[in-house]
């Protein structure tokens, strides 16, 4: 048996156990996810109620769900919260494709909220017809994370600073009648039945399953790159041949 040989079917196994995990992981998340969520939720009852809140929307675009949080709409503007629930240390490029949560040294990656929720505020504004100015993108942690990038132009923010953050925006920019055809526009739009949820998460598991496809083969999910397998001080793993513009690696065990 070759080398290529030896080296196919040591990252099939690695991609299959890797699979097994990762479903496990994304069950727990999604539990993490609506704790967090419900969390979130609570705090911006609190507001006054020249705030309508929406929780866990979702709206479907060219055949597609996206579900997003929390939307607040209010005279002020357009709040789009993205919650994540984590713990340990939080840091990433704000254009990066993925973050990186590090617990104990350990190393998770998970995609960019930034550009998550870029995409949400995308959507909405096609839904509503508004410039882009009149939304307010949020990305609010909640459990015990520490944030560690510098993200000066978005608002990544803890959920004790939720609330403070949303009064600071004290400029009026919708009239009630206006506002009140986005609540009805977005009330119509909106869907939050079962079978949606449903259709979003196998979307979220197609997308998943062929994204390890891409591994077993060998290439990077990440740039198009070939896996190639290295050794470091800290064991032995998959890395991608673009490195270092392409960091996307793969722990052999």
């Amino acid at each position: 048996m070759n080398t290529q040989t030896i080296t196919f079917f040591a990252i099939a196994f690695v991609t299959f156990i890797g699979f097994i995990i990762f479903r496990l992981r994304i069950n727990f998340a999604k539990f993490k996810g609506q704790r967090g969520e419900k969390s979130v939720s609570k705090t911006l009852m609190q507001l006054p109620d020249e705030y309508i809140i929406f929780n866990n929307v979702y709206i479907k675009e060219n055949g597609r769900y996206s579900q997003i949080d929390h939307i607040v709409l209010s005279p002020y503007g357009i709040f789009v919260i993205e919650t994540k629930k984590y713990n340990g240390w939080i840091y990433g490029g704000e254009k990066a494709p993925y973050w990186t949560q590090n617990i104990y040294g350990t190393k998770y990656e998970f995609y960019n909220p930034l550009r998550q929720n870029y995409g949400h505020v995308k959507q909405l504004q096609s839904l509503f017809g508004y410039p882009v100015q009149f939304f307010i993108p949020i990305v609010v942690f909640v459990g015990n994370a520490t944030i560690k990038g510098n993200y000066h132009k978005h608002i990544v923010i803890y959920k004790e600073e939720l609330l403070s953050t949303i009064r600071q925006y004290k400029n009026v920019i919708f009239r009630n009648d206006i506002l009140k055809e986005a609540v009805n526009k977005l009330s119509y739009s909106s869907f939050k039945t079962s079978e949606t949820a449903s259709e979003h998460i196998k979307q979220v598991k197609n997308e998943i399953k062929e994204r390890n496809t891409t591994i077993q083969q060998g290439i990077c999910p990440r740039c198009g790159g070939v896996l190639v397998y290295r050794e470091s001080k800290y064991g032995r793993f998959y890395g991608c041949s673009n490195y270092p513009k392409c960091r996307y690696t793969l722990n052999e065990s």
